[in-house]
């Protein structure tokens, strides 16, 4: 009897325990959300800026399909722009923006116009990213810096 209280106490202190956990967890997924979103409004914010620069007035927004989700993404005349948003970022984020552009191609081409910018805003890109943002021809900045503006602003469709 004595051990199922003890037993039972102990069971009580778990779940008071999961439940600060939880509580806890809660307030990080928050913060982390709103964190974000930040960075992808100031992304929307700092390329539009950067395109108007050179001379393309584009209002960047995000695309949801039903199975493609894209951070970044404005289409204006025959010029559209696919990017990517993240607060800390490495190559990976330019494989899978790639592959978004691929998808794209495939499955929706209505959304492509004739002239693509492929960019990813990072606040804090890795070195891989920053070599395969020049490998692939990828836009890569954040607010105070462009790690890497290529050349030829504009990606091949082919």
């Amino acid at each position: 009897m004595r051990e199922q209280a003890r037993l039972r106490e102990d069971f009580n202190k778990m779940l008071a325990l999961i439940g600060r956990m939880d509580a806890r967890l809660s307030r990080v997924e928050r913060a982390l959300e709103k964190l974000t979103i930040d960075v992808e409004d100031e992304a929307r914010s700092v390329l539009k800026h950067r395109l108007k620069e050179v001379g393309i007035a584009l209002e960047p927004t995000s695309l949801s399909l039903p199975d493609l989700e894209v951070n970044l993404y404005g289409a204006s005349g025959d010029v559209c722009l696919i990017g990517e948003a993240a607060v800390r970022a490495g190559a990976g984020l330019a494989d899978e923006l790639l592959r978004k552009l691929d998808r794209l191609k495939r499955d929706y081409p209505d959304r492509l116009r004739g002239k693509v910018i492929l960019a990813i805003y990072a606040s804090l890109p890795m070195e891989d990213l920053k070599e395969r943002a020049r490998e692939r021809g990828i836009w890569l900045l954040k607010a105070t810096e462009e790690f890497h503006r290529p050349r030829e602003l504009f990606t091949p469709l082919d």
